[in-house]
């Protein structure tokens, strides 16, 4: 389903693409079921050739044969990087790789995968968002819960902002490295901050009271462009966040260096800027080291995953295309021309 955003433009040629191969040799999954007709099975593939079968997948006049390939090639790449890693096999891997705002549909896609695993194991969810609907973010991570076995674990190689760190809520470890970052929780009703006009409010008091001679000019102001009823309902879903964000942290409470009302209430409340870095060492004074894992295994293996996402998420915005994956290798390559 095709999402509305508008990242920055990259400056990226071809040939730049090419070198960006010799960047990334570190690790890997298993091997995809997915048959490829283009090449031998023991054929590996290359950044070179996922370049190649982009650019053709990507012209106007391109078939569906040509985005099967594609398709085809992506995953048997991603799946030599993933089985470089003997780790991989101990969990059922789910990604939501999305530059894009998250959608109530996200959560069928990550259902969908979910169901699909033939052996239980617990999963692994490789998290890259900058957010978006909250009640999503909620249904992902219960799925998530209710589908996994043993425990839940978030690995997190780059950004979880916002929703996206909702949803780590509800993992039993949250896996962070050096560029990790989690963010405020607040809601954002288009683009503005639910708890700002609670806070002008207070400011403006603040000022009357500096002020008592100017406090005529501050009531006929706020009557004519404050409603209280917006009050109260800003209020109101901001306490939804911090509803959202205890029901989560309850379920693996023991792990937990604080007690989850008190964890949701500094996600929600605590921060000043919605886009406030909560790195490994922040993150780390909120939730516990039980929670908080750094530099594991399981996070170099989110990286692996990130990176090799990203190198296709630039070749695709070369040529003004956006690519998102939500659920597993298997679950369907999103590109849509911006």
């Amino acid at each position: 389903m095709p999402k509305k955003i508008t990242p920055k433009k990259q400056s990226i040629t071809p040939s730049h693409l090419a070198t960006d191969k010799t960047n990334n040799r570190r690790q890997n999954h298993r091997k995809s079921p997915t048959s490829n007709k283009h090449t031998k099975p023991t054929d590996k593939i290359n950044r070179d050739t996922l370049i190649e079968a982009i650019f053709d997948s990507l012209q106007p006049d391109a078939g569906s044969d040509k985005e099967n390939h594609r398709d085809q090639l992506i995953r048997k790449y991603m799946n030599q990087k993933i089985s470089q890693h003997d780790i991989s096999n101990t969990y059922n891997l789910l990604i939501l790789y999305d530059e894009g705002t998250m959608l109530k549909t996200d959560a069928d896609y990550i259902y969908s995968a979910a169901t699909s695993f033939k052996e239980s194991k617990p999963i692994l969810l490789v998290l890259y968002s900058g957010g978006g609907d909250i009640g999503s973010a909620y249904l992902i991570g219960q799925l998530c819960r209710e589908y996994t076995k043993d425990k839940f674990i978030v690995a997190v190689p780059r950004r979880a902002k916002s929703s996206a760190t909702l949803l780590c809520c509800a993992a039993d470890e949250i896996h962070m490295g050096s560029l990790s970052e989690l963010g405020p929780i607040d809601p954002q009703i288009e683009g503005m901050p639910t708890l700002g006009l609670k806070a002008s409010v207070t400011h403006i008091c603040e000022l009357v009271k500096e002020n008592p001679r100017a406090s005529d000019m501050f009531a006929k102001y706020l009557n004519l462009s404050l409603d209280p009823v917006q009050l109260g309902y800003y209020e109101r879903v901001a306490e939804s966040a911090v509803q959202y964000a205890e029901r989560l942290l309850k379920a693996h409470a023991s792990n937990l260096k604080q007690q989850p009302d008190n964890i949701a209430s500094i996600l929600v409340y605590s921060y000043k800027d919605h886009g406030f870095v909560i790195d490994k060492n922040e993150a780390l004074r909120i939730f516990g080291d039980k929670t908080i894992k750094t530099n594991t295994s399981e996070y170099s293996l989110g990286n692996v995953i990130y990176e090799e996402l990203n190198f296709v998420s630039r070749v695709a915005a070369f040529l003004e295309h956006n690519f998102y994956i939500i659920g597993s290798l298997d679950s369907q390559l999103h590109f849509f021309k911006r």
